[in-house]
């Protein structure tokens, strides 16, 4: 298998697809803006977790949700914004589909990936880490092998990134 995310020489690398992981990605950045628009959706707690446990310092907590949430989720916004962008300019190259991404393209990547990874995790009840195997009659299969697919990506964008 093709290495996803590549370093292209200081702050430039490649994402690189096929056509039918290009066609799943194309669709998680409006489903994680759905996300973000519902304040009761339970993944929105995962992507915006508690600045202070709730036995230390409820007040606390409040007053940063109320200070930084709004910038929080412009910021994820944002990012959701550059990944799109990237996803319209992306050409077919050989085999593959691939664009060149800027550094903070790049780690616009790495967050709108992590935040997609963390609402799955919610929408599919994942409490411990996966040990990778996955059963073919488990009802949550199709959404579990996305799920490791998205890490898979993560962590080539992460390797790309540290590369140099």
């Amino acid at each position: 298998m093709a290495r996803a995310f590549q370093r292209l020489g200081a702050d430039r690398y490649r994402a690189s697809f096929t056509r039918g992981e290009l066609d799943v990605l194309r669709n998680l950045p409006d489903q994680l803006r759905v996300v973000l628009d519902d304040d009761d959706d339970p993944a929105a707690e995962r992507l915006f977790p508690p600045a202070y446990a709730a036995d230390e310092d409820a007040e606390a907590d409040e007053d940063y949700r109320r200070l930084m949430r709004s910038e929080l989720l412009d910021d994820k916004r944002a990012a959701i914004g550059l990944v799109t962008t990237t996803l319209e300019r992306v050409a077919r190259r050989g085999t593959r589909w691939a664009v060149e991404l800027s550094e903070e393209e790049a780690l616009a990547w790495l967050g709108v990936l992590n935040d997609i990874r963390l609402t799955l995790g919610v929408r599919l009840d994942v409490t411990d880490d996966l040990d990778g195997e996955i059963d073919p009659g488990d009802p949550r299969a199709p959404g579990l092998h996305l799920l490791y697919y998205l890490g898979w990506l993560e962590e080539h964008l992460v390797a790309a990134l540290s590369a140099g």
